[in-house]
């Protein structure tokens, strides 16, 4: 369990770090900080707030400061940076004013200077719901989103943008199941709490986040998508601390324009049953027309009077071809998106691909809109022969294609990517 910190400006003038709802819905609140762990535990520390003698300033420390006393504790960050995606936590004084206040790594306060405590936490991002990352190439543009793990937040393709990112659960992202834990859900961009207040939102902590040439790589720590089943709320996120989800995103692939490869990376502890979605692509409302292909028989099939409004999570639509996958078309079939991907048997990345429509609320098809569709490239399971897989310690990864074209075009790409022997 982590502690979130905030920053609130006390009397117009004190910038104050805080936890928890009492002071963070009193004052003004300015910036989301970072997450630190919320009790103590071996290498970590006790983070201090301190005032001095006049009740004007609070200052953050881990030792005493001459003129203040202790306030309160504010958590116990990691005292050395023991785990990836740590940073310094940094304080900043104002000499013109005699204010101390926290501040982010990235973060230009001004009048401020900064220094490190020795002390280590999460970085956040302050008030920013989206600091992203773009890449072009084969006649799609994708931006990524490092306050929600990096994952794909836009995808655009003939000017149209495919991507539902109403909350952390959709973007085009991976998340995990544990079989052991029933009620668990690492989840790559972060957790169920409202992203539209950036400043309380609970985004994954990110490890990588760069483009090499055609291919953007990024890499998060996993928060758990529904908190409340650990002990987690609004303040208190929990943390898979020792996973590591995250993606390599091959445009333009074998130099097919609108074909990108989508490489998930999962880094497990240890060997464990469970179910992967390796990603689950989420689109907007306007992708109404649900489709499977088998590329081996060279058979498409509309589905979409099998997949009614799934408004109370109780159905979805199954499918295991050998070869093809999963596509999704707007009425027209002008612009579609496709998953393609060669099951385990044959020596590929998906046990089956599960395909979803929540047009349930009737809010139209913008990309923030509660209204969505869902395609999840599936690894492992908890039925039929999937039931035992177990994914390996460390790190693996899983294969496959996304294309955005239209519908046509999808099942010709398809079908050179079977000619080729992709998977």
């Amino acid at each position: 369990m982590l502690r979130t910190l905030y920053r609130v400006v006390v009397n117009g003038t004190d910038r104050m770090t805080t936890y928890g709802p009492n002071e963070r819905t009193t004052y003004p609140l300015e910036a989301q900080l970072y997450y630190i762990p919320d009790a103590s535990g071996n290498g970590q520390t006790a983070l201090n707030r301190m005032v001095n003698s006049t009740g004007t300033d609070h200052a953050d420390a881990v030792t005493s400061l001459t003129g203040y006393t202790l306030d309160e504790v504010l958590g116990y960050p990691w005292s050395s940076a023991s785990l990836p995606g740590l940073t310094p936590i940094t304080e900043g004084s104002n000499a013109t004013t005699g204010d101390n206040a926290m501040v982010l790594p990235s973060e230009n306060l001004a009048g401020y200077a900064a220094q490190p405590l020795p002390a280590y936490g999460y970085p956040r991002y302050g008030t920013q719901g989206e600091v992203l990352l773009d890449l072009t190439a084969g006649g799609v543009t994708v931006e990524s989103n490092a306050v929600g793990g990096g994952t794909v937040w836009r995808w655009f393709w003939n000017v149209v943008q495919f991507i539902n990112n109403r909350d952390y659960g959709r973007q085009i992202q991976s998340d995990f199941y544990y079989r052991s834990i029933p009620q668990s859900n690492p989840n790559e961009a972060g957790d169920f709490y409202d992203r539209s207040n950036p400043t309380l939102a609970h985004g994954s902590p990110l490890l990588r986040f760069e483009n090499q040439g055609s291919t953007q790589i990024t890499r998060a720590v996993p928060l758990e998508w529904l908190p409340t089943g650990f002990g987690g709320d609004p303040d208190h996120p929990i943390i898979w601390n020792q996973m590591v989800l995250g993606k390599d995103l091959a445009l333009n692939f074998n130099n097919m324009g609108s074909v990108a490869e989508y490489t998930t990376h999962l880094t497990l502890p240890t060997a464990s049953q469970g179910t992967f979605e390796a990603p689950v692509v989420y689109l907007r409302a306007n992708f109404n027309r649900f489709w499977t292909y088998d590329a081996t028989s060279k058979t498409l099939s509309e589905i979409t009077s099998q997949l009614p409004p799934n408004c109370n999570f109780t159905g979805s639509y199954l499918f295991t071809p050998n070869f093809g996958g999963a596509i999704v078309s707007d009425a027209s079939e002008a612009n579609a998106m496709g998953v393609y991907g060669v099951d385990d048997r044959h020596g590929g990345s998906v046990n089956f691909f599960n395909i979803s429509n929540f047009i349930c609320s009737g809010d139209g098809s913008d990309e923030g809109a509660n209204d969505t569709v869902a395609i999840a490239a599936v690894k492992g399971g908890f039925g039929g022969n999937n039931n035992n897989f177990v994914f390996p310690a460390g790190e693996s990864t899983y294969n496959v294609y996304l294309i955005s074209d239209s519908l046509q075009n999808v099942v010709a790409q398809m079908d050179r990517l079977y000619a080729m022997g992709a998977k």
